[in-house]
């Protein structure tokens, strides 16, 4: 997972992307907005990432839309 520039906007200057090291293909997520560096892997299928005062979730596939995950939590964490 990586940020990538996309923009001189500001307000979306970057964007999430999954990249497959075997292809080297780059798969933007969903989420249109700038994410801060906090990302991390929910499962096999999807990560999760702070934005705001939330932690969002979204497939790894670039398919779906963002899903609030946990409101009020600054980071993202798996806890089992």
């Amino acid at each position: 997972m990586f940020k990538k520039r996309v923009s001189a906007d500001p307000d979306r200057m970057w964007r999430l992307h999954l990249l497959d090291l075997a292809t080297m293909r780059e798969t933007p997520l969903a989420e249109p907005a700038s994410v801060d560096d906090q990302v991390a892997w929910l499962d096999g299928h999807t990560v999760m990432y702070a934005k705001g005062p939330d932690v969002w979730s979204v497939p790894a596939d670039g398919s779906g839309t963002p899903a609030l995950l946990a409101r009020g939590a600054s980071s993202p964490a798996v806890s089992r």
